[in-house]
């Protein structure tokens, strides 16, 4: 039976992670987004290459466009030692808009963390002297993680293949770990089946009680939308939490253009004050889902993600105090003020929601059928 912690913000998981790489018996797999040429990276680093030269499996998958400014000696005296690392889609072979958003470390087959958190110092101590960044990562033990390597695997696999080969792929495996307490899933553009955006929209279609999310980035599927202003008008409290600092100015206009839909369907909107809440997590009542997928379009069609979906009422509580010990720290927003906002910003949200909700398809269908010629 799995055992599973939830680890708040970077000071409690990065910590985890280094210890788990330090006492290592046999391999290590490591998929990132962003890996970033700070304190941070070159301490993970640092314990990548002493788990290499004990003559351990390391492997490093990490995303070219999230990574794009790290230099490749980065990984020099790493790669000496008998590491492997892997550039997902090389911005050189053109493809662009198909991205490895997963955040995935695997320790031995038997120990993993999923969450929203890259390796750089914004996730960890903070950066040029800002808080660190709101965030969660999943620790999970147990004879379930084996079937990550695989995930993984497949993965790895991917990391040069040509659009084309993308394309054409099946996936034999349903992308999930039927039933249990613990499920793993996995999407991507080539998996039409949706199934990280249709387990969100599973557990908030069947909670009763509450519904919990914090969430990143926030210009969902019109599906996603209907589903929880649906839970809201049948008496389920809905509380969506996101963030007012942002890294990415039109995504945070995208999501405050939904603002007005929700609030007039009765769900709370909250915004975080003190860091960038950069979370992708949701509490359906006892049911938490956490990984690398925003509830955003281009997290549920274009890039590549991982989730894990825990059933589980110790780890909702826990969760569930996080978050409104979040909402302590947050401001809440009303409809009434809502409405006097200055036309300047409704224009300002309506270009960006059409920009990301839009735009990324239209440039992301346009990218497939190049490269389908």
């Amino acid at each position: 039976m799995a055992t599973i912690r939830l680890l708040k913000n970077g000071a409690e998981a990065f910590p985890a992670m280094f210890t788990a790489i330090q006492r290592a018996a046999h391999s290590i797999a490591l998929e990132m987004y962003i890996i970033a040429d700070d304190e941070t990276g070159s301490e993970l680093r640092g314990h990548l290459t002493a788990a290499a030269k004990r003559g351990l499996l390391v492997e490093v998958l990490v995303d070219s466009w999230g990574s794009w400014n790290l230099p490749g000696t980065f990984w020099d005296e790493f790669l000496s030692a008998g590491g492997k690392v892997q550039w997902f889609h090389p911005i050189a072979k053109g493809v662009y808009f198909f991205r490895n958003h997963r955040k995935l470390l695997l320790v031995d087959d038997s120990i993993a963390y999923i969450g929203g958190m890259n390796i750089a110092d914004e996730y960890y101590r903070g950066a040029r002297g800002e808080l660190p960044w709101r965030d969660n990562m999943v620790e999970i033990s147990g004879p379930e993680v084996a079937w990550l390597r695989s995930s993984f695997g497949r993965m790895w696999a991917r990391a040069g293949s040509s659009l084309q080969r993308l394309l054409i792929q099946i996936y034999l495996n349903a992308g999930a770990i039927p039933g249990g307490r613990v499920r793993f899933l996995e999407s991507g553009p080539e998996n039409p089946m949706r199934p990280v955006r249709r387990a969100y929209r599973k557990v908030i279609k069947n909670a009763h009680a509450g519904i919990d999310l914090a969430m990143g980035y926030f210009y969902p599927h019109g599906r996603m939308l209907r589903a929880l202003k649906r839970a809201a008008t049948r008496g389920v409290r809905v509380r969506l939490l996101f963030s007012q600092k942002t890294d990415v100015p039109v995504a945070r206009w995208a999501a405050r253009g939904l603002y007005g839909r929700l609030l007039r369907a009765g769900v709370e909107v909250w915004e975080y004050l003190p860091a960038m809440m950069h979370a992708k997590l949701a509490i359906a009542d006892n049911t938490v889902v956490a990984g690398s997928a925003n509830l955003d379009i281009r997290s549920g069609r274009i890039n590549y993600e991982l989730v894990v979906v825990v059933t589980d009422a110790e780890l909702a509580a826990q969760a569930r105090a996080d978050f409104e010990e979040d909402l302590k720290q947050s401001v809440r927003i009303h409809l009434e003020e809502w409405k006097k906002r200055p036309m300047i910003q409704k224009l300002k949200e309506r270009f960006s929601f059409c920009l990301l909700a839009r735009a990324d398809i239209f440039f992301a269908r346009m990218e497939m059928a190049r490269k389908m010629r």
